[in-house]
């Protein structure tokens, strides 16, 4: 070579060192190999001629120091290029197996499951799904009307294309009754109706406004809408006349004027133009109105017949016809007391009932224990308080009438007294001397009447007795029954009858048969009248022959609300237990067309005037329009899995910590309430004797028959026993170790509602079944992400819950929850954990883990901190954007990799509860897109149901945490901001 300058053969410019293994932290792999084979090879070579026989020696011989060769067809240069060859190989496992010992750098499972164990955690075998079951029972006549399932019952599902079918057991036994297929709520309620004196209308300027009588609709208070027309507000009961005096109601009530009635389809012979009586009754006094059909429409769907009534025209002033519109109010009345069960005997009669059963109120376990100590037939109790609370007893004076009759009185078709041949009086002397109708003379000066005859006297202006005659002879007059006088100059006056007789009469120069009226006053005695008004014996029109007519119940538009926790059911139902599950289903009363389910928990169940209440754990979640609804007390909890029974083999009791594998994987483990959220299913028989499952073995007596399980990374469950020392060791034995488990785990098991219709075996008695809600609360064998996350959290924890973090970790490796946020909350004068958490799939946890997790942190944290734990808010968000891309590029394909970037960057694996969405974050990701030049963002904004808004770019789209609303006193979840998929648009930016 030349001074100064090196030649191609680099010979002199040594081997380069290997970089230092170095990892900065939070790496997503560690760099852990020393060199590559190039390297390696490079430095075995240029360290041959320095290489001593004896390294401990300095002055050792240099044995290769000749070996100058260096063509790799040299066979020391080939042995040296294998073993280059053989490190790298090495290297790189040994660099595979470093980031297989870390938890965040492993990816095989089996190494986080290996790590997990070291640090006593074991990877979340999964969670069942759970759902209920609601059976419906066969009615037909015949038929035995109950149905005991036993628990573990299967049903089976009806799989949608390319899934397959799912089995689910029930976790208790059912006794279902037929009664209990369809509960409905009450549908209607009494028509409590009153007439009410009300301020009328002033006949001139500067007089006063007459009073009036009126038909009024009465309700508890506040259950009228605000602003009604014609609405009266806080009237005492005591002070009211009501149409059905027997009906209870509140102490104070509100009223609206109505202007129409419903009647029962027994109601017939009603026309328009007809006239309709009202009375009602206050203690011993009467009050009654008559007004006049104007519109009569049959509604035989409903079997009732409705009125619309228009007021008499008035002799002042015409008075507004009424409103016709109203809503039916409807409240469930609350109950101060219950009754007691009583130990003297009450005999089983319908006066006795009424005392002792519908006029209280009692709770299902009182009236049960009732009707054991008196030995009632619960059966004939209900059917007895049906048949009384579908006729309740009205007085016999109040009430609603029609008329089977209209005629005049005596003597209105009499010639006028001025025609009359006056011959006869020059014989006989003049029978009427004096005129009847208004204007006739009375003497030669030119005197003339005043006014008509009126039809309390004859045709001389003596008073007759009885009371009245009319013109004709009418049947079905009764005694107590009621007439109304009518005429063009008077109001209308309804009269009670003391006696009707039919009669001949004689007088207004006719003769004939007549009916005599006697009328009767409130007290039941003659009526005894002095200024009786001057109804003319020509124009005044008698309606007779009264017939009652049954007002129908009104039925109640109120819906069932959100919000609600009693329902009022529509007859007695006896049998059913607080804490047993029942199944809503019906149409959503704010979404019209749209069904809903849920699943509500007994509270209570309260009897009351012959219907029952059920009150409910946790208000509804829906609201249900009334007439849709139906209730099924038939519902059962059932969980994912299908049972297995499995001989295991044989004991040997010279073997230590023998095992076995269970056959069909995967085995169900179902939410609990414990540290690790979950129970097996499992359950181990050594010579038909049960054997205990435990954590670990350690700590296990010597004798002690227990076993601990350990499932592999296939989700094989395997059996381990103990070894004399640590556990008893299984004894010897054929064949004598058997296992019963269920199979069946995971998101597969979250059917949907409707689907589990299939049962194995079909007892006698039963229908059919369905799920009317889907399956929820499933996981599936823990991923790696979720395992290098929560199986520190075990040790940060050491299941005991301190500090919030600790209840949100807590709360994050339980079984079934996904996500989990924890906040403060200073509610009702004290801090509050509020919890709130996501399913594990991406919906709602099931009520299995809503149920189980707050057990479970109550069991591992300080008893006087208040906590709560509620299913997340989900919340959307719309996104638009114009996308400039690479002209290379085609605008469909990127759009597409854009959208499908944004949909999984903001899809619930991605985002945390109460993380917020920045306009930065959204333009971030897409311009991650190789191809995308440019993005401009056109709409950023929380996304909103009915008619889009106008597009609008925040910098930010918030998300909340959980908060306290001091003025509704509720708290309001933590929420997960997703986008929308049918609200994110793309589009391409022109040039």
């Amino acid at each position: 070579m030349d001074a100064g300058k090196l030649d191609d053969c680099r010979c002199c410019e040594g081997i380069k060192a290997p970089d230092p293994v170095r990892n900065a932290p939070g790496l997503p792999a560690l760099r852990y190999r020393v060199d590559v084979q190039p390297g390696f090879y490079a430095r075995m070579l240029e360290s041959l001629p320095m290489t001593r026989a004896d390294a401990s020696q300095a002055d050792s011989p240099r044995p290769l120091a000749r070996l100058l060769a260096r063509s790799s067809a040299d066979p020391s240069v080939a042995l040296i290029d294998a073993c280059a060859c053989v490190a790298d190989v090495l290297t790189f496992y040994q660099e595979r197996i470093a980031n297989e010992g870390f938890l965040r750098t492993a990816t095989e499972r089996r190494s986080v499951l290996e790590l997990a164990w070291a640090i006593g955690y074991e990877l979340k075998p999964g969670v069942a799904a759970s759902v209920h079951l609601a059976f419906t029972v066969e009615d037909a006549p015949g038929a035995p009307g109950v149905c005991r399932l036993a628990r573990g019952a299967p049903v089976q599902s009806v799989p949608p294309q390319d899934k397959l079918p799912q089995v689910f057991e029930t976790s208790a036994e059912i006794v279902a009754h037929a009664g209990w297929n369809a509960l409905l709520p009450r549908p209607s309620r009494p028509a409590d109706m009153a007439l009410l004196d009300v301020p009328g209308v002033a006949t001139a300027p500067g007089t006063a406004a007459v009073t009036r009588k009126a038909l009024v609709l009465l309700g508890p208070r506040g259950s009228f809408p605000a602003g009604s027309a014609n609405l009266y507000l806080g009237l005492n009961r005591q002070s009211l006349f009501r149409l059905d005096p027997a009906l209870s109601s509140d102490d104070t009530l509100d009223a609206i004027e109505v202007g129409r009635v419903y009647f029962t389809d027994a109601a017939t012979g009603i026309a328009g133009g007809d006239l309709i009586l009202f009375t009602a009754k206050n203690g011993n006094k009467l009050a009654a109105l008559v007004l006049r059909a104007v519109d009569v429409v049959a509604e035989p769907a409903l079997k009732r017949v409705r009125v619309d009534l228009e007021p008499l025209p008035a002799v002042a002033a015409p008075l507004p016809p009424p409103a016709i519109k109203w809503v039916v109010p409807y409240a469930i009345k609350p109950v101060l007391s219950f009754a007691r069960a009583q130990i003297a005997s009450v005999p089983f009669t319908s006066v006795s009932l009424i005392n002792t059963v519908s006029a209280q109120a009692w709770r299902e376990r009182d009236l049960q224990a009732m009707i054991g100590i008196q030995r009632w037939s619960a059966a004939s109790l209900v059917r007895a308080i049906a048949k009384r609370a579908s006729g309740p007893p009205v007085a016999p004076e109040a009430g609603t009438f029609a008329f089977g009759a209209k005629l005049g009185f005596f003597g209105h078709n009499a010639p006028r007294w001025a025609v009359l041949p006056r011959a006869t009086a020059n014989v006989h002397g003049d029978a009427y001397p004096d005129p009847w109708d208004k204007g006739d003379p009375t003497d030669a000066n030119g005197g003339t009447l005043g006014a008509s005859r009126t039809i309390w006297e004859d045709s001389q202006g003596s008073a007759i007795d009885p009371h009245a005659y009319l013109e004709r002879a009418v049947p079905n007059i009764n005694r107590a029954g009621w007439v109304v006088f009518d005429a063009p100059d008077q109001a209308a006056t309804a009269y009670s009858v003391f006696d009707a007789r039919e009669t001949s009469r004689a007088d207004y120069g006719l003769s004939g048969r007549a009916m005599a009226l006697t009328l009767a006053d409130s007290d039941g005695r003659v009526l005894a009248e002095s200024s009786p008004p001057p109804f003319r014996f020509r124009s005044s029109t008698a309606h007779v022959a009264s017939r009652k007519l049954p007002l129908a119940d009104l039925p109640i538009d109120t819906p069932i609300a959100a919000g609600d926790t009693a329902i009022e059911l529509d007859r007695m139902v006896l049998g059913l237990s607080t804490g047993q599950p029942i199944a809503l289903t019906g149409e959503r009363d704010d979404l019209p067309g749209v069904d809903a389910a849920e699943i509500a928990v007994l509270a209570d169940i309260v009897h009351a005037d012959g219907r029952s209440t059920l009150v409910l754990q946790q208000p509804l979640r829906y609201a249900y329009r009334r007439s849709s609804l139906r209730i099924s007390a038939n519902v059962v909890h059932a969980t994912h899995g299908e049972s297995v029974s499995e001989l295991l083999g044989s004991g040997d009791a010279s073997a230590p910590h023998q095992s076995f594998m269970l056959k069909k994987p995967p085995t169900t483990f179902l939410s609990a309430p414990t540290p690790k959220g979950v129970q097996s299913t499992l359950e181990v028989r050594v010579g038909g004797v049960l054997w205990d499952e435990v954590d670990s073995l350690f700590g296990a007596a010597p004798d002690q028959p227990a076993y601990s399980i350990r499932i592999d990374n296939d989700a094989r469950l395997q059996i381990i026993f103990g070894d004399g020392f640590r556990g008893a060791r299984l004894p010897t034995g054929s064949v004598n170790v058997a296992a019963h488990y269920r199979s069946g785990i995971g998101p597969d098991g979250e059917v949907d509602a409707g689907t589990l219709t299939l049962l194995r075996a079909m007892p006698l008695g039963l229908r059919g079944v369905t799920n009317p809600v889907p399956a929820a609360g499933a996981e599936g064998p823990e991923p790696l992400a979720d395992a290098r996350r929560n199986a520190p959290l075990a040790l940060l924890t050491f299941d005991r819950v301190v500090s919030l973090l600790d209840y949100q970790d807590y709360a994050r490796a339980y079984p079934g929850v996904g996500k989990a946020r924890a906040d403060v909350l200073w509610a009702d004068g004290a801090n509050r954990v509020q919890l709130s958490i996501a399913g594990a799939t991406g919906g709602a946890p099931g009520d299995d883990v809503l149920a189980n997790l707050p057990k479970s942190i109550a069991a591992a944290s300080d008893p006087s901190q208040r906590f709560a734990v509620a299913a997340y808010v989900p919340r959307y968000f719309s996104c638009s954007a114009q996308i400039a891309v690479d002209p290379r590029c085609r605008f469909a394909d990127l759009q597409a990799a854009v959208s499908a970037v944004l949909l999984q960057g903001f899809g619930f694996a991605a985002r945390d509860l109460g993380q917020s969405v920045t306009a930065a974050e959204v333009m971030t990701l897409a311009h991650t897109v190789a191809g995308v030049l440019a993005v401009d963002l056109t709409e950023l904004q929380p996304y909103a149901d009915g008619p889009p808004p106008a597009s609008v770019v925040l910098d930010a789209v918030p998300a909340f945490g959980a908060r306290w609303n001091a003025v509704t006193r509720t708290v309001t979840p933590a929420e997960l901001l997703l986008i929308n998929p049918a609200a994110l648009s793309l589009t391409e930016m022109s040039a």
